[in-house]
């Protein structure tokens, strides 16, 4: 046989045994590190959602906005990127809040805001600033472990925390509280 003849043969030869013994497809039993990097992943990836809440006689309690969402089945948790919430109480009093980021646990009715946070009080026009706020959705209870500002108008309150109740309108501040008032014309 001429020697380019056998060359061609062999290298069909060895393709041949190539495509027998190696396989592209995963194992069935990935290594541990590999499943635990498979449990990190989000499960679903959402962009531009907005979920609205209704009480049970049918009124709207509040809407959560997100630019996007990351559902993660471990723990029943979604990481949300430029949140946005809306809460509603009756008396056609509403809050906005946003932030950066957030977290919105399921099992525990909890929307965790983080970084850039903002609070506003629709009808007044009041605002708080801060950099984390935890709001327990259910009971419209708004609590901040960082320093806070409150503003509004020209008045300006500090301080290093404070609990919000969104149903009744009030805020409990914690330690440190400073206030500069402006008097009205």
């Amino acid at each position: 046989m001429p020697r380019p003849t056998l060359q061609v043969l062999l290298a069909i030869a060895l393709v041949l045994a190539a495509n027998y013994y190696w396989s592209p497809l995963p194992s069935q039993s990935p290594d541990p590190q590999a499943m635990k990097r498979q449990g990190e992943l989000p499960q679903t990836y959402i962009e531009h959602t907005r979920a609205w809440s209704f009480d049970d006689s049918g009124e709207l309690t509040d809407i959560l906005e997100a630019d996007r969402v990351e559902q993660f089945q471990q723990g029943s948790v979604s990481l949300l990127t430029k949140p946005r919430f809306y809460a509603h109480s009756g008396n056609d009093k509403t809050w906005s809040a946003v932030a950066d980021r957030g977290r919105f646990e399921t099992h525990r009715e909890r929307l965790l805001l983080r970084k850039k946070v903002v609070l506003i009080h629709d009808q007044t026009g009041t605002r708080m600033d801060t950099h984390a706020l935890d709001i327990e959705v259910d009971d419209k209870i708004a609590t901040s472990q960082k320093p806070v500002t409150l503003t509004q108008g020209d008045n300006r309150t500090t301080a290093e925390g404070l609990i919000a109740n969104l149903n009744d309108e009030t805020f409990i501040l914690k330690a440190n509280v400073e206030s500069i008032y402006e008097p009205l014309p």
